[in-house]
């Protein structure tokens, strides 16, 4: 009796283990667009379960594409912030990236525009070397549209949890908005008080962004010389309670280090249902 009872419980545990290994075998990454920055090939891709749903939605940059990304020569002089607004609207993003459809179909996110910023930009917090990942949540031709023509500030409604609103009450929105990106809205932790951001250069941080009254994009915004570090860092992902769309949303944002690929992952996930 008791033998019989035992081969049983293998059996069962044996049964157990196949269903696990055939859900496993039935998830699967899919592989969005892919394009050369600094010489390196960067990739994006979503992970989607047995059901097909998507569990995490990434983009991989290898280590070369950092170490190649050109900083100023000896003597060379910022552009000023109008030189710097044409050359968004001529030049548009350094590396641009449509996701994986089924990532398109059922979330938030549409495609990533990179830039990379070899002098910075303005605040003096983040006047150094880095690159901003907009992680765009509408398409690619509406971000081409966006040419700060509309100054339509953000409605307070639309700052999320822990967020600075993008335009601050009573400032001239001309002033706060970027040609093909929009409104940057700051997290509290940037700052030392009400606006006044805290001094020294910045590491990392996630923005959230707006335009036509409309959460738009999430942003990475991540310095040369901390991912020159191999390090990485995790962050929750907010958004306004109504953004507009019902559609499946990340909550989680991470960033790791891959030593055997030699290259970053930078990672959403943790997608839930909202509108």
């Amino acid at each position: 009796m008791q033998k019989s009872f035992w081969i049983g419980t293998i059996l069962a545990g044996l049964g157990l283990a196949s269903v696990w290994v055939l859900a496993q075998t039935q998830s699967q990454t899919v592989m969005g667009a892919s394009g050369v920055l600094f010489g390196a090939k960067v990739t994006s891709w979503a992970k989607l379960n047995a059901q097909k749903v998507v569990q995490e939605v990434g983009l991989s940059i290898p280590l070369q594409a950092i170490q190649n990304a050109p900083e100023p020569s000896a003597g060379e002089a910022p552009p000023t912030q109008t030189d710097a607004m044409m050359a968004i609207m001529m030049q548009g993003p350094t590396l641009r990236l449509e996701l994986p459809e089924a990532v398109k179909q059922s979330t938030f996110l549409d495609h990533v525009d990179l830039y990379w910023e070899k002098f910075g930009h303005p605040p003096d917090r983040y006047l150094t070397p880095h690159f901003d990942i907009h992680f765009f949540g509408v398409p690619s031709a509406a971000v081409d549209k966006i040419d700060c023509k509309n100054l339509t500030p953000p409605a307070l409604e639309l700052t999320p949890k822990g967020y600075a609103p993008a335009v601050p009450p009573g400032a001239n929105a001309a002033e706060f908005c970027v040609p093909l990106m929009g409104f940057h809205g700051l997290p509290l932790s940037e700052f030392a008080a009400p606006g006044q951001l805290k001094p020294g250069l910045f590491d990392y941080t996630l923005i959230s962004g707006f335009y036509n009254n409309q959460y738009i994009f999430t942003e990475p915004m991540i310095t040369k010389a901390f991912l020159l570090k191999k390090q990485g860092f995790s962050e929750a992902v907010s958004r306004p309670v109504t953004v507009g769309r019902t559609t499946l949303y990340p909550t989680r944002f991470s960033l790791s280090f891959d030593p055997q690929a030699n290259a970053y992952n930078l990672v959403y996930s943790g997608f839930v249902a909202g509108q």
